[in-house]
């Protein structure tokens, strides 16, 4: 089947629903409920809302929504690229908001003495440069390595001449991850639940880019029963990999909670991708929504968190700073994707990558 469409107003929406769930998350429950974190430093501390956080403490399952999100997108948007199309491509998209937006949040870590300049500027430039490894400027910044390494697989496809090995690839990936969550609970290797190195090898989320990527051939390709199976398969492995996410988080609020409600949330979320990319939602105004999901994520963290704590403690009643803290967050991230980005890829256009076609 021909991939005549280059929007899905049902994926733009989802994204953007993923990260008002995380934003919401944050700050409804993770900001009160684990004292330790960044965010919640950055509130200068807010009384707990047992309410809230029972409605929106499920709310970080947005972030495998989205890995759900990038298999997919990542795959059709590489289809018919080259490697240079593609590598300018997502430095184009990924760079101009972390540049924007990790100074914002350097500035706010100073205001609330929760850094100090130099080690604000080393920060600043390990996220600035995707340093994959912490300090960041905030804690939201650990998704990207892991994104940028499953950029790195279909690049070498491309590079290779095979992108015809896409499907095969995905997998094997989603097979090993799955295959690591069945062992990790079979011989509790609970110790391995938040290894950085696991992140970045894929082994912990690699079950959902290829959920992505089977979704982008069932809606492009065919549906057949191999790819029926092998998705129910690693939609399987996301669950186990949503299960031990739920054990971390109980033992760092020190609280049993759940497994049912993510779970929920999760497949919902998947039923309503499969079921929009059957559907043709492709008003622009999707697609700017869609747009403006990554800059909120990057943002609404530590400088959303600064500003609820700040309405909190001049009396504003929690739930509506909430509400208003979250509604500027979305404004500042329309302004970061509509306003700003656009120039800075401009100026990537202009400088690093002036002479691509000549290299192409």
């Amino acid at each position: 089947m021909a991939q005549q469409k280059t929007t899905f107003g049902g994926v733009d929406i989802l994204r953007f629903l993923a990260a008002v769930m995380v934003m919401f998350y944050h700050y409804g429950f993770w900001v009160w409920a684990f004292p330790e974190g960044v965010s919640a430093r950055a509130t200068g501390g807010v009384p707990p809302q047992p309410e809230i956080g029972g409605l929106v403490q499920f709310g970080w399952v947005g972030v495998q929504i989205f890995f759900v999100i990038s298999g997919f997108v990542i795959a059709f948007s590489a289809e018919h690229s080259t490697p240079l199309r593609f590598f300018e491509a997502r430095v184009k998209r990924l760079a101009p908001a972390v540049w924007i937006c990790a100074p914002i949040t350097a500035m706010v870590l100073l205001f609330v003495d929760l850094s100090w300049p130099t080690d604000a500027v080393v920060r600043l430039v390990r996220t600035a440069l995707f340093v994959p490894f912490n300090p960041w400027v905030d804690s939201v910044y650990w998704t990207l390595g892991i994104e940028i390494a499953f950029y790195a697989i279909v690049w070498i496809l491309l590079r290779l001449g095979r992108f015809d090995l896409m499907e095969a690839v995905a997998i094997a990936l989603g097979a090993i991850s799955t295959f690591f969550w069945c062992l990790y609970f079979l011989f509790d290797w609970s110790n391995l639940a938040e290894a950085r190195w696991l992140d970045l090898l894929l082994m912990h989320h690699g079950c959902f880019f290829a959920t992505g990527v089977l979704f982008w051939l069932m809606r492009f390709k065919a549906v057949t029963p191999a790819r029926l199976v092998f998705c129910a398969l690693f939609l399987a492995g996301g669950l186990l990999q949503i299960i031990s996410a739920v054990d971390v988080r109980s033992v760092k609020v020190e609280a049993a909670m759940p497994y049912a409600p993510p779970i929920v949330l999760f497949l919902a979320a998947m039923a309503l991708m499969a079921w929009s990319l059957r559907l043709d939602l492709s008003w622009s105004g999707w697609r700017r929504i869609g747009l403006m999901t990554y800059p909120l994520y990057l943002i609404h963290d530590v400088v959303g968190a600064a500003l609820l704590g700040a309405l909190v403690r001049a009396g504003v009643p929690y739930l509506l700073s909430m509400v208003v803290v979250g509604a500027t967050m979305i404004a500042a991230s329309w302004l970061v994707a509509i306003e700003a980005e656009p120039r800075i890829r401009l100026l990537l256009d202009h400088t690093i990558f002036r002479y691509r076609l000549r290299a192409a």
